[in-house]
């Protein structure tokens, strides 16, 4: 018989696996660009002093105006230099739909698979066993090695970079793992099935956020390399889904800092029969 816990965090990856697995994970992909260019024709004479005859004036760009710049959609800025505290917000508001689900999958599960006494937590509410199992912890767990030192690390990483990504420090990424694996999972979601455990209040946000800042540096060099791993996307996007996957959803389903707009101006042409320079506004935009 398969562990709750085990099923717990298997049912909670697979949720974010499917889910993603719907969307454009290739932001790039998901990013518009609208250019609009106005020109002025009335704007600046070249030639004050001296008008030259038509068949014989030729336009020059001076070499210290500076060029229309491409938006490189390619160009990622990662880390984030400020922190972004409604990317978090999304991001947490995902574990909690992800528990919801989880929660209700576990309900329509049979008693022998979960070992939950329905009809006490009807008599009694929804609460009930959790209630039990939190006034019984924190106890020693006899959960297997590779659940302890192996699962709830990982997920303590996957909360320290749901925080690292959103441009909070180290710190501050600990701080939230911390709140996270205790009061979201230990004394929130898994209390439901099991009482509070001893070393995953510990291992996880400690060894976690050692695990996480190993995964912050690696997608910084993903990113660097066009979300590529060995000069491929799939392998690329893949891997910024198993050591960020809240960001990685987040980011397939759309979601930017900020809107990224850029204005040039700069000559665009000639009017020969006024002897003028025609002016041009480059405005572009990507979100």
């Amino acid at each position: 018989m398969i562990h709750t816990k085990t099923f717990f965090y298997s049912l909670f990856l697979l949720f974010f696996c499917f889910y993603s697995s719907a969307q454009r994970l290739d932001s790039s992909n998901s990013e518009n660009q609208i250019i609009l260019i106005s020109t002025d024709s009335s704007s600046v004479s070249i030639n004050e002093i001296k008008t030259a005859p038509k068949d014989s004036v030729n336009t020059t760009t001076s070499s210290n105006l500076a060029p229309l710049q491409k938006n490189d959609s390619v160009s990622i800025d990662y880390p984030p230099k400020t922190r972004d505290y409604r990317r978090l917000g999304y991001n947490s508001a995902l574990y909690v739909g992800a528990a919801v689900v989880t929660f209700g999958i576990l309900w329509a599960m049979p008693e022998s698979f979960t070992h939950w006494d329905k009809q006490a937590m009807k008599d009694n509410g929804m609460f009930y066993k959790w209630k039990q199992n939190v006034k019984a912890g924190p106890v020693w767990d006899g959960d297997s090695w590779t659940m302890n030192y192996l699962a709830h690390p990982y997920c303590g990483g996957v909360y320290y970079m749901t925080a690292r990504s959103s441009g909070f420090n180290i710190v501050e990424s600990f701080s939230y793992s911390v709140i996270m694996s205790t009061f979201f999972w230990e004394y929130g979601i898994e209390a439901f099935a099991e009482i509070p455990s001893v070393q995953d209040l510990i291992l996880t946000p400690v060894l976690g956020s050692v695990v996480g800042e190993g995964f912050f540096y690696a997608k910084k060099k993903i990113m660097k390399h066009d979300k590529r791993v060995l000069n491929s996307r799939f392998l690329g996007i893949t891997t910024l889904f198993i050591i960020d996957p809240f960001n990685t959803v987040l980011d397939g389903l759309g979601y930017k800092e900020k809107v990224k707009t850029q204005m040039n101006i700069a000559p665009v042409g000639f009017d020969a029969s006024s002897n003028k320079t025609v002016w041009g506004v480059n405005f572009s935009a990507s979100f």
